[in-house]
């Protein structure tokens, strides 16, 4: 039955959890333009032809790389781990740390990928966006080495001292921080994709694998 209430709320965190990084506010209030009645002269012929070039590329093709397919696991994973580890001090101890455990280890190799294998590297950045960059780089970097402290600590705690609390205190420091940074790193991402453009498409990165979409 223990094991049950377990899955169950590791369920809802996970659901919560993907739903508000995925929808944001949850009080906003998206409006759709008002449909027209009246079709534009050649609008139509448009429509076509646009959905036609959109045929033509391969859904894993369009991305100029796939970081943006990666970066949103560790993200994830790091936050729900953070919030297992807290809630472990309270209940169901030894199966919330295996969970955190798990969730952890899982975090520090998307994280690792999402750095390193699977990096967007973009063509050289001046002013603002440079400096969006480098706090994004910075912060990737330090989410990297404290969950990988985390890890570490964590993985004899577990197995070796029964998860004592002042070693699983230490871990949940690390985790924080881990939170933390990754936040600021997601967030600064998201400036420079959606305030500085760079990215979409392809935009301002070293390599463009963009398919060529005829005429």
């Amino acid at each position: 039955m223990k094991n049950i209430n377990v899955f169950v709320l590791a369920m809802l965190i996970f659901a919560l959890a993907g739903n508000t990084f995925a929808h944001g506010d949850k009080h906003a209030v998206i409006k759709e333009p008002a449909a027209s009645t009246v079709s534009a002269p050649g609008g139509d012929s448009a429509m076509q032809k646009a959905m036609e070039e959109h045929a033509q590329m391969k859904s894993i093709d369009a991305f100029p790389n796939y970081h943006p397919l990666i970066v949103h696991f560790p993200i994830v994973l790091l936050l729900v781990a953070v919030v297992f580890q807290l809630f472990s001090f309270f209940v169901y101890k030894k199966e919330l740390s295996i969970l955190t455990l798990i969730l952890l280890a899982l975090g520090v190799i998307t994280a690792w990928f999402a750095s390193n294998i699977f990096h967007a590297h973009p063509a050289e950045l001046t002013g603002k966006a440079s400096a969006i960059f480098e706090t994004h780089e910075l912060m990737a970097s330090l989410t990297w080495w404290f969950s990988l402290a985390a890890l570490a600590i964590k993985i004899p705690s577990h197995f070796f001292f029964k998860q004592k609390w002042w070693v699983e205190s230490t871990v949940a420091i690390f985790l924080i921080a881990s939170g933390v940074t990754v936040s600021i790193a997601g967030h600064h991402g998201s400036m420079l994709v959606h305030m500085e453009g760079i990215g979409p498409m392809g935009k301002y990165l070293e390599s463009d694998n963009m398919p060529e979409m005829t005429t």
